[in-house]
């Protein structure tokens, strides 16, 4: 059973990721280089070196580390107290006293000095005895991707990597606790709980007060399992679907909607038209596609593809739980092994896969049916 909390900083206790980027761009802009968060974006949360090297290597510029660090630090105290509401810091003091209250072993592991994240616990209203241990991205040698500094904590501390729980908001964040043999619970903020899910959270909140919830550990603990619930494995991503009361288009109204996309179907050279509809695991929406053909064959893009990728414009990342095709076919047309490859990545095996002809002959067929083994980049297996 889960009995010790680790605690990312910047991002879940405290939101302190808007006034560090905004100290970094500060800091570029001096030298003559403007920042945008796209820039930014992939080295929050891996540590003070990484967050300034990183954007300078990309903008070939050469970092005095020293020299940033001191205006940071000379700039970060002043600027977070200013920034932070009394609710944020309200919340973030009441879990961590909360959770030691009801039995867990508490502490932070952060990236960032030292300095820093004594500041930012200062300013949430905690000192640093209000935690079993604080850990900073001094006492590692390898950052966050790297597991290291959740399993230092949990060494320190006394406690099986199987009952940790880590609290991060960041991809990089997510990827340490899962490389220390730990369930994550992700914070909003980086990525909506969908995204941070498809990152390998075992579960997913929009703020931390998730952890308030049980007036025992056991209740705690209960509450999160059932969060965790809410999220399934789509071929490679891990999705939050919908709530079961949630309304979702059924078959026959995918049947129709695919049909009359058909219609629209590009196909000059075959003259054999498709219509493909996919449902978002998420929402319930319903994505329609038709087969574009091409002069060029290879460039022919099939309805199935064509469902999927305006699911993804719409959504993002997206689960696939039922994919309908309509085809002038007996017995109705199966995807093409390229389509069900492309599928399999956001698709589960029991995918309910509904095969139609326009004369109304309908095959029902589940996923691994049609592809038994997907390919699975192997950094993506769950």
């Amino acid at each position: 059973m889960t009995d010790t909390v680790l605690f990312d900083m910047d991002g879940v206790l405290i939101d302190s990721e808007p006034v560090s980027i905004r100290i970094l761009m500060d800091w570029f802009l001096l030298k003559g280089v403007r920042l945008t968060m796209k820039d930014v974006e992939p080295y929050l949360g891996a540590g003070e070196e990484v967050f300034f090297t990183g954007p300078a290597r990309d903008k070939g510029l050469d970092v005095d580390l020293s020299e940033a660090s001191s205006y940071f630090k000379e700039h970060y105290p002043s600027l977070m107290a200013a920034s932070l509401d009394d609710c944020a810091k309200a919340l973030s003091s009441a879990v961590v006293r909360h959770l030691r209250k009801v039995g867990f072993k508490v502490a932070v592991c952060s990236s960032a000095p030292h300095w820093k994240v004594l500041a930012n616990i200062r300013v949430i209203g905690l000192d640093e005895d209000d935690f079993d241990m604080v850990l900073s991205g001094e006492e590692v040698v390898n950052n966050k991707p790297d597991g290291e500094i959740y399993r230092k904590a949990a060494k320190r501390l006394g406690s099986e990597p199987a009952s940790c729980l880590v609290v991060e908001d960041s991809r990089a964040g997510i990827m340490a606790g899962l490389d220390a043999g730990m369930k994550v619970l992700g914070i909003a903020g980086t990525g909506d709980v969908s995204t941070l899910c498809s990152w390998g959270a075992c579960a997913a909140s929009e703020d931390i007060g998730i952890l308030l919830g049980g007036s025992t550990m056991e209740q705690t603990v209960d509450i999160l399992d059932r969060q965790g619930d809410d999220t399934r494995l789509f071929g490679a991503n891990m999705i939050r679907v919908r709530r079961p009361d949630a309304p979702a288009a059924d078959i026959q109204e995918m049947i129709e909607a695919a049909k009359r996309t058909r219609e629209h179907a590009y196909t000059p050279y075959s003259h054999f038209k498709v219509g493909a509809c996919v449902r978002s695991a998420a929402t319930g929406r319903i994505y329609t596609g038709c087969n574009v053909e091409n002069s060029s064959y290879g460039a022919t893009i099939c309805a199935e593809r064509n469902a999927l990728l305006h699911a993804i414009a719409e959504e993002g990342t997206i689960g696939v739980d039922a994919l309908v095709v309509v085809s002038d076919d007996d017995p109705p047309a199966p995807p093409c092994a390229m389509c069900l490859q492309v599928l399999a990545e956001f698709t589960a095996p029991d995918t309910p896969v509904i095969l139609s002809s326009l004369k109304g002959d309908v095959h029902r067929y589940v996923f691994s049916d049609l592809l038994p083994r997907p390919f699975i980049f192997p950094s993506q297996r769950k």
